[in-house]
């Protein structure tokens, strides 16, 4: 659906690898880092975190792939967090992102996730980009208003059972 890496002038959107998890672990096990992202308790333990982030590498090679990336820096391939997206409905699919709090406030969510709509712009398969986030995550909130998506209210998101806000972006 899309073609990786995908390179921005200080990032690049690569599949994961084995060297990323320690930082991607600091993030899920930080309770403060995934207060508003829709992982179960599991999966926010040691034990779960390890469980899904092999899971993702492995659907790499699966025809059922999780489009979960890392973000890295370009010039040291330094992980910084995680983008990606996944079907929602039909011809829509739903994008997401996450930096580690060292990371976070430096324009990273948005530079990747320019880039990352972009790509997903540029398939034919996909006709809508929607983010969903809790109502109190202002920061994702704001973001999402950044790029230029449209606010579309409050709404349960089809597959977690959650209640937020959606924005949405047409390709």
């Amino acid at each position: 659906m899309i073609d990786l890496p995908i390179k921005t002038k200080r990032l690049v959107i690569r599949r994961f690898v084995t060297k990323d998890m320690p930082a991607y672990l600091e993030l899920m096990l930080d309770p403060e880092s995934t207060k508003y992202l829709a992982f179960d308790h599991e999966q926010k333990t040691r034990k779960g975190a390890t469980e899904l982030f092999n899971f993702v590498l492995s659907s790499y090679e699966s025809d059922q792939v999780i489009h979960a990336y890392a973000i890295a820096l370009a010039n040291t391939d330094e992980y910084v967090g995680s983008c990606g997206f996944s079907p929602y409905q039909g011809s829509i699919v739903e994008c997401y992102y996450t930096r580690n709090p060292q990371h976070q406030r430096q324009g990273y969510g948005f530079e990747a996730i320019t880039a990352l709509l972009k790509s997903l712009k540029a398939s034919p398969s996909v006709t809508e980009i929607r983010a969903y986030s809790n109502q109190d995550n202002i920061a994702s909130i704001n973001l999402a208003k950044k790029l230029g998506m449209d606010y579309l209210g409050n709404s349960v998101h089809l597959q977690s059972g959650l209640e937020g806000v959606f924005y949405r972006i047409k390709c």
